[in-house]
């Protein structure tokens, strides 16, 4: 905020009004409510609370069995997280159990010949068996860490501007822990060679109390195609 003073007088400010703008100028410049996540060359975008904080790339990577240095030329794979615990960990997001607020956002290039076997169904699938054939497959894995599964929404998303995916929202218990509750929104372009991901979790019971400060995040989410 800039303030201009006319010519060179100066008024003189009774001291509560002195201090109410010393509090103003305070506040102003205090540390920003959230932490904007983007990627500007894929056009996707992330606000977190501020208070969340980040995970070591690396460490999801590991988690997710991907080594970048695998990359064949041309491919690539964004991925940030950040987690609401004072002790932030890839396993809030891949593992048993998660008692705070963890999230990811990625962007990954799709091989050419993968492209053709992008389904609704596949994004939906992406990190649980979610859909009814991949739950029914899972089913038959007598080593299977899934159970309690139970479906809380489900929604094709058509935003237009070269994009389309789904937002589903489920529960797991995960090797017979506490139930988890996963939000997450997978899109993909029109020729599939890149997906978008966004996905958070914690405990059901978590998810509940802090619903409001999830769906901040949730809604933040933003894709956009270039023409």
């Amino acid at each position: 905020m800039v303030v201009h003073a006319g010519g060179r007088r100066r008024s003189r400010l009774l001291p509560w009004a002195a201090l109410g703008l010393s509090l103003l100028v305070m506040a102003g410049c205090g540390a920003p409510d959230y932490t904007y996540v983007t990627n500007s060359a894929d056009h996707t975008y992330l606000k977190v609370p501020s208070s969340w904080r980040a995970i070591d790339s690396k460490s999801l990577f590991d988690a997710l069995g991907y080594d970048p240095s695998q990359e064949t030329s041309g491919s690539g794979f964004w991925l940030e997280g950040y987690d609401a615990d004072a002790a932030p960990s890839a396993s809030h997001l891949l593992g048993q159990q998660s008692e705070a607020p963890a999230v990811f956002v990625g962007v990954r290039d799709v091989p050419a010949g993968a492209q053709g076997q992008i389904s609704l169904d596949l994004m939906r699938d992406l990190w649980r068996p979610v859909s009814d054939s991949a739950r029914e497959q899972d089913s038959q894995n007598p080593s299977s860490v899934f159970s309690g599964f139970g479906l809380i929404s489900d929604e094709v998303l058509t935003p237009g501007d070269g994009i389309r995916g789904v937002h589903t929202v489920y529960r797991y218990k995960i090797m017979g822990g506490p139930s988890q509750t996963f939000d997450q929104i997978v899109y993909s372009n029109d020729d599939s060679s890149k997906i978008y991901m966004f996905y958070v979790r914690c405990s059901s019971e978590c998810f509940e109390q802090r619903q409001s400060e999830i769906n901040a995040v949730v809604s933040s989410f933003t894709v956009r195609e270039t023409p």
